[in-house]
């Protein structure tokens, strides 16, 4: 059983590894990612956020790319909002599009990747190995001449300033969601195996296309996990709209993600071979499929030994009560023949004691890392530069916390009373995720099923005293280790080390159905085990500590920025890191406290950020405003702005302070941003706005219709990328990076005014 384990482990652990990176002179028909390499290095070279010099550059090479495939090659070009919850986003996009007709179409594939980067940084992983993935998964697909089904290629324009490309191509319908299947790439790091993440709606038709991937990597439990977060990929704006497809990416090395680190030399070939592999294997399968009856259902879906198992969501409602059954049942003969004598409730609460342990064990362990190197709070992702040595420490001690839970309730609690008694919280969670989170449900129901009947048999001919008792009841960690190993490795680069308790617990789900084992062990033994797991474990933290620190290569990250209020002529040095490193620190002094409530500023200064005002600091140009406000008509007046943005303003933020009026709606360029409140998280009253991206030279004119007494407080605010020059600021040292992920508003200079309106 032990043999079975290890083999087990070592096959699982196998299917979870990128292949080696094709060379340049693979066979024609098969991705190479050297031959993909070669464009990233175009695309990924400088930053080229939306609307800048670099991006247009980088349109005029993916232009003349997709020509040479063959394709018919567009820039569309378009004005959009993004209006919802959050500060509301508009800008001008140039989406680059291409089309590869069928041959007998019934449908369309449509390759997905954003160009543009943020501006700290090349965005070589961050989309420029993906970019070059499609461009290579297309040369691929057409080495055998034109496929069955049309083949369109999609490369959106602004997804970092919040999804306007994406949005624009949907608004404006240029796909229909009934027959075309959306496969889109992404990044979160610059390491790790390729993830089928997210799948749209009617996902049943669109799985099958993965199975033919080698060693593909997917979990419906990513789908239900993603739902819950605030990340978004350009993959959110079609599956709202109804599109079905998959959404791929790779997540580990998440410590350079939107950093200057993010270049072509840092990206891990095998992670972009397993991306490309994975991409054209499911686009050269759906290219040649009846793409026209894509009405399915909706799947659960997992990877299993490196193989796609998928079913339709509709049994695993029935499959959780069988399993719920069969656990009471289970209990029910083990009680009837003697083998249970009581004690399994405390095996539950026992089994919640090791959760509890585990998720203890990790806080320690990592608070302790973050008390000797302050600055991995900093961090912005969780994940330090080699989080693998963490990964391991964790990993052993939440093994040796398990072994010391065995051996703690093993003297009070019965064998079996101990194990059905953890079962119980496979029972519980399976039918509570099959009715919560049905993609999550296949976790607990299908160990506890196999668990169940090995158990059963083993009692009904082993007697209840029978020797294979104990290996019988441990036989549940064999698909519970085969189905949990996949999603810890996603769930540790997804959440980082920092929230290493979650992948822990998870662990304790595989670790505690093999403690029966330990009955056939010398008494002594899994106390001398659990020994050397935490002396283990001791050393791997040791070494983590050491290996793990910050250097030119592996920089920290800190976040800054310089604040003018042009009504005030004040100054203000803000930083919204955690542990501010001694040079931030110079900049911004000792001082946490509420900045946004003052100046408010998108992305939002964190609460209580550092801070400190500098009188005598630089004086940046603030935009220039000229208002003009009608009378009311019924209850609603008309403020006509015009903005005229300061030289070299990547973006402008016009917030409305929104506890005396309410902003109906504006509009600018000829769109129209939404009122009401959609800045309910922001500090102070500041709580509608939005961000104007790719800003007119000559200014922009905006409307907006206010009700409410009096005039409205308004706050226009330019931003410049770059800080000003000051004494109190020397050059950024080598062994620090910008941190511009998330709440972190840094290495730009925000300069505003208010007035009334």
């Amino acid at each position: 059983m032990l043999l079975l384990v290890i083999a087990l482990t070592g096959w699982s652990l196998y299917t979870l590894q990128p292949p080696d990176p094709a060379s340049a002179t693979a066979p024609a028909r098969e991705f190479s990612a050297a031959r993909a390499m070669k464009d990233a290095e175009a695309v990924g070279r400088v930053p080229h956020p939306t609307g800048s010099a670099g991006a247009a550059e980088v349109r005029r090479h993916l232009q003349e790319r997709l020509a040479a495939l063959g394709g018919t090659v567009s820039v569309r070009t378009g004005t959009v909002a993004v209006n919802g919850e959050g500060t509301a986003k508009v800008g001008e996009v140039a989406n680059v599009s291409a089309r590869f007709p069928g041959t007998a179409s019934t449908g369309t594939v449509l390759l997905v990747a954003h160009y543009d980067s943020v501006p700290a940084g090349p965005g070589a992983a961050d989309n420029g190995v993906n970019v070059a993935a499609i461009l290579e998964v297309v040369r691929a697909l057409r080495e055998g001449g034109a496929t069955r089904n049309t083949v369109d290629v999609l490369f959106t324009d602004g997804e970092e300033a919040g999804l306007l490309g994406a949005h624009d191509f949907v608004a404006k319908k240029a796909a229909d969601p009934a027959n075309t299947v959306v496969l889109n790439l992404e990044a979160r790091g610059v390491s790790g195996p390729s993830i089928m993440f997210e799948s749209g709606r009617r996902n049943s038709g669109v799985l099958p296309a993965l199975g033919d991937a080698a060693r593909p990597v997917a979990t419906s439990l990513a789908d239900e996990v993603y739902r819950l977060m605030s990340n978004h990929t350009d993959f959110s704006e079609f599956k709202e709209a109804g599109f079905t497809g998959l959404n791929f990416a790779f997540l580990d090395g998440s410590a350079r993600y939107h950093t200057s680190g993010d270049t072509v030399a840092a990206v891990d070939r095998a992670s972009v071979q397993h991306q490309g592999d994975s991409v054209l294997a499911a686009a050269r399968a759906l290219s040649e499929a009846p793409l026209g009856s894509l009405d399915g259902g909706d799947d659960t879906y997992f990877t299993f030994l490196g193989f796609l198992v998928h079913y339709a969501q509709s049994l695993v409602l029935p499959l959780a009560a069988l399993a719920v059954l069969a656990y009471a049942a289970t209990v029910w003969y083990a009680r009837r023949t003697g083998a249970l004598r009581g004690g399994s409730v405390k095996g539950a609460l026992g089994f919640f004691g090791t959760l509890a342990g585990s998720w203890f064990t990790a806080f320690c362990l990592w608070s302790l890392a973050v008390l000797i190197r302050p600055q991995y709070e900093n961090l912005l992702m969780g994940d330090t530069y080699r989080p693998e040595w963490y990964r391991a420490a964790f990993l052993t001690f939440g093994f040796a916390a398990v072994l010391a839970w065995y051996q703690l309730l093993r003297r009070r609690i019965p064998l079996l009373a101990l194990i059905l008694g953890a079962w119980g919280w496979f029972a519980v969670l399976a039918l509570l995720t099959a009715v919560l989170a049905p993609g999550a449900a296949y976790l607990f129901t299908w160990p506890l099923l196999v668990g169940c009947a090995a158990l059963a048999a083993a009692l009904r001919w082993g007697g209840p005293d029978g020797d294979w008792q104990p290996v019988a009841a441990s036989i549940a960690a064999l698909p519970a280790l085969v189905l949990f190993l996949p999603v810890i490795v996603l769930i540790f680069p997804t959440l980082g080390v920092s929230a290493a308790p979650v992948p822990l617990i998870l662990c304790a789900f595989v670790t505690v159905p093999l403690t029966p084992l330990t009955a056939a062990l010398p008494r002594r033994a899994p106390r001398l085990t659990a020994l050397i797991a935490a002396t283990a474990g001791t050393a791997l933290a040791l070494t983590a500590m050491t290996v793990d620190g910050f250097a030119p290569e592996r920089p920290a990250h800190t976040s800054l920025a310089y604040l003018w209020d042009a009504d005030r002529a004040q100054g203000t040095w803000a930083s919204s890191d955690a542990s501010p490193p001694a040079w931030t620190r110079k900049a911004t002094g000792p001082e946490h406290g509420p900045v946004a409530d003052r100046f408010p500023t998108y992305p939002p200064v964190l609460p209580y950020g550092a801070h400190r005002e500098s009188p005598s600091g630089p004086r940046p140009a603030a935009p220039e405003v000229t208002a003009h406000a009608e009378a009311a008509v019924g209850g609603v007046r008309t403020v006509r702005l015009k903005v005229t943005p300061a030289p070299g303003t990547s973006y402008l933020t016009l917030m409305a302070d929104v506890s005396r009026h309410t902003v109906e709606d504006a509009s600018l360029l000829g769109v129209t941003v939404d009122g009401g409140v959609n800045r309910p998280y922001a500090e102070g009253p500041w709580k509608w706005g939005f961000a104007l991206y790719s800003v007119p030279e000559d200014g922009v004119e905006i409307t907006l219709r206010v009700s409410g007494q009096g005039q409205v407080p308004l706050w226009i605010t330019g931003y410049t990328p770059g800080l000003p020059r000051s004494p109190a600021l020397p050059p950024m040292p080598a062994h620090l990076t910008w941190s511009t992920y998330g709440d972190a508003l840094t290495d730009v200079t925000a300069a505003g005014r208010g007035i009334r309106a």
